[in-house]
């Protein structure tokens, strides 16, 4: 999988694990796979296009599954398990998954204020 995230102030390009295990053992350089050297340069090219047209322009973050920049990317889509969902500590456990520091809240969080909002006289 790659997914190209433009969040207005950041812009992520993000490459699960077997297209980074494919990239790593370099198949995007064999004339055999040009196919997959065109799949891996239109998402950088979409970027280039965001970049270019955005102002602000938005900070570019280039990842794979389980990089360190992956925090832009899982904070955005999934800031469920923030810090204030998650009082087991910084770095987490086996059954709690670490925390992330997020402006976002969750899904549930925005529905909630949401309803309360509606319901209000």
């Amino acid at each position: 999988v790659i997914l190209l995230l433009d969040a207005f102030f950041h812009v992520v390009i993000w490459r699960g694990e077997t297209i980074q295990a494919w990239c790593d053992a370099g198949y995007q350089d064999r004339e055999e796979h040009c196919n997959f050297k065109d799949l891996l340069q239109a998402p950088a090219k979409d970027a280039k296009q965001i970049l270019t047209d955005r102002c602000p322009v938005p900070r570019y973050i280039q990842t794979n599954a389980g990089g360190s920049q992956e925090r832009f990317l899982t904070a955005r889509v999934n800031p469920s398990t923030t810090d204030w969902s998650n009082k087991s500590g910084f770095l987490g456990g086996p059954d709690n998954p670490p925390r992330l520091f997020t402006d976002d809240v969750s899904l549930k969080v925005f529905m909630e204020h949401l309803v309360r909002l509606v319901m209000k006289p």
